[in-house]
C-alpha cells in the first residue's frame, strides 16, 4: 500500500503562472514559469496545513507597442482537504491565504509597486510512489486586487 504516511512533509513544484490585469480598457496578459517550494504538515489522510513561497517568473505582454512586464513573487497559508480514490491516488482541494508583492515596468518608463493579502484556491491530484514519495498535479487561482493569477503546476512531494 503507497498511501501517503501522515507527519511532516515538504516539495517544489513548477508550472505556467499566468497574470491577467486590464488598464485603461486594454486587456494585458502575460505568462511565465514559475516555482513554489512548499512544506506541511498532514494530520490524517484528509487533511494538511501547508506554507509555500512562489516565485511567478516575469510574465510579460505587448500593449499598442509597449511591453509591460511583471515580477510577482508571493507567500502562500492553505488548509488542504484530500479525498483518497485508491492506495495511490488521491484528489485535493485547497482554500488560501496569499501575502504577495509585484512589481511592473514598461518600456514607456512606467513602473509600478503593489503588494496585498488576497485569499485563493486550488484543485488538484497526488500519485503516491511509495508511502513517502509522491507526485501532484495543480490548478491553482486568486484574484490580487485587481489582477486575476492562475497556475498550472506539477511537482515532487517527500514526507519525512
Amino acid at each position: 500500500s503507497a498511501t501517503a504516511e501522515t507527519g511532516f512533509y515538504a516539495g517544489v513544484g513548477v508550472g505556467e503562472v499566468t497574470l491577467e490585469d486590464s488598464y485603461a480598457g486594454f486587456e494585458i496578459v502575460g505568462s511565465d514559469t514559475g516555482i513554489q517550494v512548499f512544506g506541511g504538515y498532514r494530520f490524517d489522510e484528509y487533511g494538511s496545513i501547508e506554507a509555500a513561497y512562489i516565485d511567478a517568473g516575469t510574465p510579460e505582454d505587448s500593449l499598442a507597442g509597449v511591453t509591460v512586464e511583471t515580477d510577482a513573487s508571493a507567500f502562500q497559508a492553505s488548509l488542504l482537504w484530500q479525498v483518497p480514490i485508491s492506495d495511490r491516488f488521491e484528489a485535493y482541494v485547497r482554500g488560501s491565504v496569499f501575502a504577495w508583492e509585484a512589481d511592473a515596468s514598461a518600456t514607456n518608463g512606467f513602473t509600478a509597486s503593489e503588494d496585498g493579502t488576497d485569499l485563493g484556491y486550488g484543485i488538484g491530484a497526488a500519485f503516491h510512489i511509495t508511502p513517502r514519495l509522491g507526485l501532484r498535479a495543480e490548478f491553482e487561482g486568486a484574484e490580487f486586487d485587481d489582477v486575476d493569477m492562475r497556475s498550472f503546476s506539477i511537482g515532487g512531494v517527500l514526507t519525512f
